[in-house]
């Protein structure tokens, strides 16, 4: 929250910094949400806008139906992840869990050669992804609506299992600078590339460290 990166892993861009410190996480979830809307399809589509205003007034979030909330709460209303397309399927539509992920790779599968058949393939499941959510006590026009959300999403959905996995590490990054700031920043100066040295030490510098220089007499026979 207070802006302050050495290295951490998924937030080294200025710009995914900025974002961060705007979105203010409070759990792994939270890294997993801003590093998957992080990313040009995202952005290109104003979800981060979407997400921070969504983010920043949670009482006024219109989740438009009991069960629409038990799904997209802990992404404040945004369908972020792959699984929650799935979710909404069980959860809201009715699918069979063992039918989700068959859902999830129709929706997300693009491929000009077979425009056709995609088509008549995403009317069908429409149909009965609206007939499902009628069942569960969702209006059609509330059913159809969600339907065309999970269609806007699939432009840039991102696997949940795996934004997880990298946001631990994330996270245990920035815990280890917070608590051992010393020990992180020298792992980070060892461990940077030559091509990026400069500008690391300029980083450790800019929080207070001094780089001591270089001892000449370790190469003139001396020692």
């Amino acid at each position: 929250h207070a802006g302050k990166w050495a290295g951490i892993f998924q937030a080294t861009q200025k710009g995914a910094q900025k974002f961060f410190m705007k979105g203010k996480p409070n759990s792994i979830v939270d890294i997993a949400t801003l590093t998957s809307i992080y990313r040009p399809g995202p952005l290109s589509a104003d979800v981060h806008k979407i997400y921070l205003g969504a983010k920043d007034d949670p009482e006024n979030i219109d989740y438009k139906h009991p069960l629409i909330k038990q799904v997209l709460e802990s992404t404040h209303g945004t369908i972020i992840f792959q699984e929650q397309v799935m979710e909404l399927c069980n959860v809201v539509a009715g699918f069979p869990q063992e039918d989700c992920d068959k859902i999830r790779r129709t929706i997300m599968k693009r491929s000009a050669s077979k425009a056709d058949v995609m088509k008549a393939q995403a009317i069908a499941l429409e149909n009965s992804f609206v007939e499902g959510c009628v069942i569960n006590g969702l209006s059609k026009e509330l059913a159809s609506e969600l339907y065309a959300k999970i269609l806007f999403f699939s432009g840039y959905g991102f696997n949940k299992s795996h934004a997880v996995s990298y946001s631990i590490i994330s996270y245990q990054c920035a815990w280890l600078w917070n608590y051992y700031p010393a020990e992180w920043m020298a792992a980070f100066l060892d461990k940077e590339p030559e091509t990026r040295k400069e500008k690391a030490i300029n980083i450790a510098k800019q929080y207070g460290f001094n780089i001591a220089p270089l001892d000449q007499r370790l190469g003139d026979g001396s020692h």
